[in-house]
């Protein structure tokens, strides 16, 4: 999925006032989050995290289909948010939760985590 499928689909979901470059801002903290929280994790991943500018609306996003709900109900909360449409956010920010867990769940399932060597985080004195 695109940056430009996305705005798309936000702004018939959840019509707004909020120009792509400011919905393309808040693209980059879920994307960035889903970069270091999930996909950085995993054994190989190689792939260097860059932040979206405007007039890169054909670029991918990292979520494939059928996980980009997570991209939908993040920005179509924080448009709720910054309307200050408090229970229209939480119903939305349940739906992102589950979907991010949902995302978080199956690339977790098919690929292996990161190692990590504990040896030079015994004290001496211990080994």
């Amino acid at each position: 999925m695109t940056i430009r499928e996305v705005l798309a689909r936000v702004d018939t979901i959840r019509p707004n006032a909020y120009t792509d470059g400011e919905k393309i801002a808040m693209l980059n903290t879920i994307e960035g989050r889903i970069y270091t929280d999930i996909l950085e994790q995993a054994e190989g991943f190689d792939k260097e995290f860059l932040p979206f500018r405007e007039g890169e609306e054909e670029r991918e996003l990292m979520v494939p289909v059928p996980f980009t709900d997570v991209y939908l109900y993040y920005l179509a909360a924080m448009i709720d948010f910054y309307n200050g449409d408090s229970g229209r956010y939480n119903d939305t920010m349940v739906l992102y939760n589950q979907a991010w867990e949902d995302y978080a769940a199956h690339y977790r399932e098919r690929y292996k985590p990161k190692q990590t060597n504990l040896t030079g985080m015994i004290p001496r004195r211990w080994r």
